[in-house]
């Protein structure tokens, strides 16, 4: 669950990054981070749960110092120890913005799980430190993460009681699911089942996939906000009427009645409280830089 906000703060943007394509969409994603960290005055601290490997935290390091942040430091995360440890706390209390890398968002919140580092990411944030998920690992920000696609072994009906597995995240959020999947052979229909599937289980949910060079945050007025290159797909099911989900324990077809789809493009608005979506005013639509290459 989000830590609880204590009085007097605002809690911190939440912040979501796709697959990153090319070096122009990557720095376009990590500016807006920059800027919700606190641009010249931003504290930047990466955690990197990727396995013997700082690469990708190092090019991100140096994009942040060269953009003049008031500090930033790599947390390499690769054991449990790692994140118990009273200074990786102590670390996050000193940001402004916490960015969570890496390839696996299972291990990463095996690493992560109930330990002194999650804790402190989940109370900066109630007390308004920017933190963001960036690629495969971005899940590990919700409450709830799909954890496995059970159709890759066998074929089965689009949509069907077994389509998918949940595993708990970190809990920065509990009420967006975030689909990250960037497998090349994936088409949009494959996602779409799956956030399907998920609002379908729970329709309190709000199921979010995006294509790559794109990103998502979510504000303390419960406003989520496009951003980037491409679009997002945003799977809402709260005015689901039925749903046959409880009704089968084998893999026949899934029935859902009333799920909402949308597919935003940047500065385009969903509110969880209102399930509106609001276009942007036509100044607030950037031009677009490039033409889309994939598909959700």
């Amino acid at each position: 669950m989000p830590s609880q906000v204590p009085a007097g703060y605002t809690r911190g943007a939440i912040l979501f990054i796709g697959p990153l394509q090319d070096a122009d969409g990557e720095a376009a994603l990590l500016q807006r981070f920059w800027n919700e960290a606190g641009g010249y005055g931003a504290r930047i601290l990466i955690v990197s749960a990727f396995e013997n490997d700082l690469s990708a935290a190092q090019r991100y390091n140096e994009r942040f110092e060269e953009w003049e942040s008031e500090w930033v430091a790599i947390l390499p995360v690769q054991e449990r120890t790692d994140a118990r440890r009273d200074e990786s706390a102590v670390a996050v209390e000193q940001a402004t913005g916490v960015l969570l890398v890496g390839d696996n968002p299972l291990r990463m919140a095996g690493l992560l799980g109930g330990t002194l580092l999650a804790t402190a990411i989940r109370r900066a944030n109630a007390r308004g430190k920017v933190v963001c998920g960036i690629g495969a690992c971005a899940p590990i920000l919700c409450q709830h993460m799909i954890a496995y696609d059970n159709r890759k072994r066998i074929p089965h009906p689009f949509l069907h009681r077994r389509l998918i597995q949940f595993a708990p995240g970190l809990g920065i959020v509990n009420r967006l699911l975030l689909d990250s999947s960037n497998d090349p052979a994936e088409g949009p229909a494959m996602r779409l089942s799956r956030l399907l599937a998920a609002v379908a289980h729970n329709p309190f949910l709000v199921g979010v996939s995006l294509e790559a060079d794109t990103g998502v945050a979510v504000y303390a007025d419960t406003t989520l906000e496009v951003f980037g290159r491409n679009s997002a797909l945003i799977v809402d099911g709260s005015e689901i009427t039925y749903t046959d989900v409880h009704k089968y324990e084998d893999d026949g077809p899934l029935s859902v009645l009333g799920v909402q789809a949308h597919v935003l493009g940047r500065a385009y608005t969903f509110n969880f409280d209102s399930r509106l979506v609001q276009p942007p005013d036509e100044g607030d639509i950037p031009p677009p830089t490039t033409t889309a290459q994939i598909a959700f």
